[in-house]
């Protein structure tokens, strides 16, 4: 089982988080990775034979549109040497694409942002299916379940009066996002929700909730559904039978 990732945690508690800043993305794709050869023997044998690499902020071309990828995997470019150790994965631009997910957060203005996300989701797996059919296109959404958010882009903080009403809504608005079920359907082929108690004013506070309208353990939308589902696509769409 994957567990929401401690490691972005300690990221939050050292560096905080800035709307206009790509490394907390940066980050979560780096343990997404992690978990990914931790969890999954098809991706991790595949890395360790130096047949599969990854890259972050990735642009993806379609004909004459591209997207900008958080975190990409895929096939090594030719001349690739296989990583030092089996437990590792070479960090460069795959030559071609098998799996592609996009990163999003609603720290504040829940309402507001999750229809932008929402949108950028829908937009994500549109793009990445028009590139490859077969392409695994996953969405993660993180949401801050804390009572007050200070954005370093306002002067005050900012109250959220009801925050787990806040978390269900985002919730729902992520289980609205469309889900394939196979190469010929619309919609992402794996997502998945991570909410976090971050207020941005003491870091070291930040943890992961649980309670409230969380999604917990078996539900499809946890964090360990979205590592598992991405591991078992990746094994029926991209590993010899």
């Amino acid at each position: 089982m994957a567990p929401n990732p401690p490691g972005f945690l300690e990221h939050l508690r050292n560096h905080g988080y800035h709307p206009r800043s790509d490394k907390h993305s940066n980050s979560l794709s780096e343990y997404i990775v992690s978990d990914l050869l931790e969890q999954c023997s098809p991706i991790r044998q595949k890395a360790a034979a130096g047949r599969l690499v990854y890259s972050l902020n990735f642009k993806l071309f379609t004909g004459t549109a591209d997207w900008k990828v958080d975190l990409v995997l895929g096939e090594p470019p030719p001349g690739q040497t296989p990583p030092s150790s089996p437990t590792r994965i070479v960090r460069t631009p795959p030559s071609t694409v098998q799996i592609a997910i996009e990163l999003k957060s609603v720290m504040t203005e829940h309402r507001k942002a999750v229809k932008n996300r929402k949108r950028d989701f829908e937009a994500h797996h549109d793009h990445v299916h028009r590139y490859n059919r077969r392409t695994i296109g996953g969405g993660l959404l993180v949401l801050n379940g804390a009572s007050v958010f200070r954005s370093p882009l306002r002067d005050g903080p900012t109250v959220h009066r009801n925050p787990d009403d806040l978390v269900r809504h985002c919730v729902s608005e992520m289980r609205a996002v469309s889900q394939r079920s196979s190469m010929d359907g619309v919609g992402l082929d794996a997502k998945g929700v991570i909410v976090v108690n971050f207020d941005n004013q003491d870091w070291s506070r930040a943890e992961y909730l649980s309670a409230g309208n969380v999604p917990r353990v078996g539900d499809p939308l946890h964090y360990d559904a979205f590592i598992q589902r991405i591991c078992a696509l990746f094994a029926d769409r991209f590993c010899d039978h």
